[in-house]
């Protein structure tokens, strides 16, 4: 099996830590999952520790889990200049093989990241192995039908013109320590055959003017209809199926950006 491609690492790692930090409707969404479902909880693909965190400080036992270690020391880091304790696993969730049996188990983002669709679903038959009888799998996938330059992508005209060029110019953005980040992206290849694109990230660290550094990190991002993630959950023999929209108690529509899948074993 191929290994999951995805750019959580190295100064994505870095941006994560200092300037992709706020929490939405998400983080007080998976907390009341937490605990109505009950703990202990995993958060699955946990990467700095946006949300773990937060529910590290409100008391709740929960673990961290993510297949990148540098989002991992990240992570780390910050729990440490919060005096938090935490239990990080470096795993792909594929490969799933920890010592704990969880009431929940909560996959915020990464459903899909990394571009392979059989990695997927061992990853959901590994989550089913970990949950205690009679808990629950949650995860949230982002409609790519609402989002018009992923959905056109897929068309011959803008498929043709891939890969596409790097912006003239990005945005600067300004670190803890006085440096700056330059920040840009672009998509290599749509493939709606294999419902599979490929994206690039740069990013460029500056100082006082000077190029410091700069890395190129690609990820695959796999498309999934609803219909096929139901069939994926239940062939790795989990029932109960519910689906949300938007972090709410509704069920999805067509209209929601995120769908919200709740399952249990």
């Amino acid at each position: 099996m191929q290994r999951p491609q995805i750019w959580h690492y190295g100064l994505v790692a870095r941006a994560h830590a200092e300037l992709w930090t706020e929490a939405g409707p998400e983080a007080a969404y998976y907390k009341k999952l937490i605990e109505t479902s009950g703990q202990p909880a995993l958060d699955l693909g946990c990467g700095g520790g946006r949300l773990l965190l937060l529910y590290l400080q409100a008391g709740l036992d929960v673990d961290g889990c993510d297949y990148s270690e540098d989002m991992l020391a990240v992570c780390q880091e910050r729990a440490a200049k919060q005096g938090l304790s935490l239990r990080l696993y470096a795993q792909a969730m594929h490969e799933l093989d920890l010592p704990r049996r969880y009431r929940t188990i909560f996959a915020c983002g990464v459903i899909g990241l990394g571009g392979e669709r059989r990695l997927t679903m061992q990853a959901m038959q590994r989550c089913h192995e970990h949950l205690r009888p009679g808990g629950t799998f949650a995860f949230n996938y982002t409609a790519r039908w609402n989002d018009p330059p992923a959905w056109l992508a897929r068309l011959p005209e803008y498929r043709q013109a891939e890969p596409e060029g790097w912006p003239a110019s990005s945005e600067h953005q300004r670190l803890a320590d006085g440096m700056e980040l330059e920040i840009a992206g672009r998509t290599l290849e749509t493939d709606p055959l294999e419902n599979v694109a490929t994206r690039q990230m740069r990013l460029r660290l500056w100082h006082e003017g000077d190029l410091i550094k700069e890395e190129v990190h690609t990820q695959r991002l796999d498309d999934y209809t609803k219909n096929e993630l139901v069939l994926m959950l239940e062939r790795a023999c989990f029932s109960d199926i519910q689906i949300f929209g938007d972090f709410s108690d509704e069920p999805a529509t067509a209209d929601h950006n995120e769908l919200i899948f709740i399952c249990r074993k």
